[in-house]
């Protein structure tokens, strides 16, 4: 049972695959919540839909791979030109010309794209622990996974979990091991059994084929800093400091990089938008009403 019902609930078709989305209609802005795909999908939001829906219109979405959408094998079906798609067909479907853009980790790379190849299409972005590359610094646990990616390995533990052979033949160890990892707050129980059952929804072969396919063709550092700073938009970045996935530095960055508004949550893992929703919530909702003037 959820706190509040879609006004719209359905599936379109992009080319062969099916996106299932749901709209929250209000007045006022449209705020467009984009899941990090395919290891979660739009529950990832289900702290953020009933309060937010109750002042904006908001849609959300499974992403390719994962919830009621499609699930397609192979690197070029989900990569990040492939998710922007996704985007844009999800407004077009939706009949919306303009919104407010909201992301946590990987997806905001998929926003930031969207923003520069769509900047009518864009009010506004807010950023929840960023997974964008270059800006600030990655925790040094990615770099070693990254080096045994594609080893078969004896025993692995710990981060080598993060590996293609595992994330194949094991998924919810992996899952398991890594949404330990990112849920640092205490008595993080209930959010830790949904995120890993979120994540068990796709397939090992799809999140592999996912992990590599974002690393596909990717721009410059000048090329992406250039992208970032000439979004003309108002931004709002929102970051845990202890968070594990994405160094808090890395929003720091973007925050800076954008002329961008900051919020640091004290004490806040990866998962900030699961277990501290009323500081994520009223912290957007000030966004929103101060720069669009929706405060009622």
């Amino acid at each position: 049972m959820r706190a509040i019902e879609p006004t719209i609930a359905a599936s379109m078709q992009r080319h062969d695959i099916d996106l299932y989305y749901e709209v929250y209609e209000n007045d006022g802005p449209t705020l467009m919540l984009i899941p990090p795909s395919p290891i979660t999908h739009s529950r990832i939001y289900k702290a953020q839909i009933p309060y937010l829906a109750r002042h904006f219109r908001v849609i959300t979405f499974d992403g390719r791979g994962n919830g009621k959408s499609g699930r397609p094998r192979g690197r070029d079906r989900h990569t990040r030109a492939e998710n922007v798609a996704d985007i844009a067909a999800v407004l077009d479907m939706t009949e919306t010309d303009k919104a407010i853009l909201v992301a946590h980790c990987h997806a905001n790379w998929w926003a930031v794209e969207f923003a520069s190849a769509h900047p009518h299409r864009v009010s506004g972005l807010v950023s929840i622990d960023p997974g964008v590359p270059y800006l600030g610094k990655s925790h040094p646990h990615w770099a070693e996974s990254d080096q045994t990616w594609g080893r078969i390995l004896d025993n692995p533990s710990g981060w080598e979990l993060f590996n293609r052979h595992v994330i194949v033949n094991d998924l919810e160890r992996w899952v398991s091991f890594f949404f330990d990892a990112q849920l640092v707050e205490p008595h993080s129980t209930k959010q830790y059994e949904d995120a890993v059952e979120w994540a068990l929804g796709t397939t090992g072969e799809i999140l592999a084929d996912s992990e590599e396919a974002q690393e596909m063709d990717p721009p410059t550092r000048d090329e992406f800093l250039d992208q970032v700073r000439s979004l003309d938009v108002p931004v709002l970045v929102i970051h845990g400091d202890l968070d594990v996935c994405q160094h808090v530095e890395r929003g720091i960055g973007l925050a800076d990089a954008t002329g961008g508004d900051l919020l640091v949550i004290e004490g806040g893992g990866h998962l900030v938008l699961a277990r501290e929703p009323v500081k994520v919530n009223r912290a957007i909702k000030r966004f929103v009403d101060s720069n669009w003037g929706t405060e009622r």
